[in-house]
């Protein structure tokens, strides 16, 4: 199961990595990393890329361990 579904709300919405940055205050390199599985978000990065999204932190990513 995926662990995020960042890349795939980012095509549902037609948003590029440049947007989402704007939007978050997130560089877009670690953007990237967090959507390629890369990189884990910390829980400040997950709370801002949600509220960027204007969705739950839930919605984005699978929080089950």
């Amino acid at each position: 199961m995926e662990k995020n579904c960042l890349q795939t709300i980012m095509n549902e919405r037609n948003l590029t990595y440049r947007q989402l940055e704007r939007k978050t205050g997130i560089s877009r390199s670690a953007l990237q990393f967090i959507a390629n599985f890369e990189r884990s978000p910390t829980q400040d990065t997950m709370i801002a890329i949600a509220k960027g999204l204007n969705m739950k932190v839930t919605d984005v990513f699978n929080l089950d361990y």
